[in-house]
């Protein structure tokens, strides 16, 4: 995968400029795994759909995985197996304009996916989305998460929560270039391809009325409060829960590694860490994390005049210390 580079902006050459752009876009609900994604989603579509009660199956067929490879072969006419990751990374622009072309309105889609350029194409093209939801957590619960989900120690998943080059690789989806943690917040956070809300994990858990509402806004829904408290309602942690266990996903999840595992903030605090866990994940994320209003525990983080200040005065004082003897 190439480095990342400026998105195409207004002004600049327009690889499509020989085809008519469909009208129809994407919103974005991105985040990295395991940080709050299905959550968002599962309260749009119960919102969206006008619904009672949350319907996971339905939620996952309307609103489509980016790397889901059942849909990509049937947009593109070809077999997943048969083609590279970097034949994926070339043909995604088509693949997100055939996918906008074949839809009657604006499409929600679910991605996991920095911005980037892959095979020298953006992994978001602006002709093709209008907005994002980019929802993030603590990297160190994201780690605990991330190793249950997966069925490996949390050392593994910490591993490649800290490569900059990770890529998930999984049975029915086409690669998914996620990158490190801070890599993936931080392409969110700086490159300009289309208009971003970021929505922490912990501000859901504590005020999931308002989060939801933020949501709700940012996508220029009409709000209808009876149907909002009906989705809020519908959508907590619990009821996600039981909607799992009664089989309503359309999954053939394992029943001893649920999706939904907890739903709770800072397990990483209460032992599901050790302390040398936490300072890996620190030592790797710790600018990012600080950005994002993440105290750190074993990393302190400071300014380079910060940095040259202390320098200076241990210097003074070894200095001042210094002994001296007399011929």
């Amino acid at each position: 995968m190439a480095d990342e580079k400026k998105t195409p902006v207004a002004g600049a050459k327009n690889p499509f400029a020989k085809q008519k752009l469909p009208t129809s876009r994407i919103s974005w609900v991105q985040s990295y795994p395991r940080s709050g994604n299905s959550w968002i989603r599962a309260f749009l579509h119960t919102y969206m759909a006008n619904l009672d009660e949350v319907n996971l199956a339905n939620m996952g067929r309307a609103f489509a995985h980016d790397s889901n490879a059942g849909i990509f072969e049937a947009l593109m006419r070809e077999e997943v197996s048969k083609l590279k990751p970097a034949d994926i990374g070339e043909k995604r622009p088509e693949f997100l304009m055939r996918a906008c072309a074949q839809a009657k309105g604006d499409l929600v889609m679910r991605s996991h996916l920095m911005q980037t350029d892959w095979s020298g194409k953006p992994t978001f093209h602006p002709n093709f989305s209008r907005a994002a939801v980019v929802v993030v957590r603590d990297p160190r619960d994201v780690a605990i998460s991330l190793a249950a989900d997966m069925g490996m120690p949390v050392d593994a998943a910490i591993a490649n929560m800290n490569q900059p080059q990770f890529a998930l690789l999984a049975k029915g989806t086409t690669p998914q270039p996620i990158g490190s943690w801070t890599r993936n917040v931080v392409s969110w956070a700086l490159r300009p391809s289309m208009p971003r809300l970021f929505v922490r994990f912990e501000d859901l858990v504590e005020n999931p009325r308002r989060e939801m509402l933020r949501v709700v806004q940012f996508m220029n829904l009409n709000l209808d409060f009876a149907q909002f408290d009906k989705a809020l309602a519908a959508t907590t942690f619990e009821k996600l829960s039981a909607a799992e266990q009664a089989g309503d996903t359309g999954s053939n999840r394992p029943a001893d590694r649920p999706f939904f595992r907890s739903g709770q903030a800072g397990q990483w605090r209460e032992g599901g860490l050790t302390l040398q866990q936490i300072a890996a994940i620190e030592q790797a994320n710790a600018q990012a994390m600080l950005i994002l209003g993440y105290e750190l525990e074993t990393v302190e983080v400071i300014s380079q005049d910060e940095a040259k200040a202390r320098q200076e005065a241990a210097a003074a004082e070894a200095e001042a210390g210094e002994i001296v003897i007399e011929e």
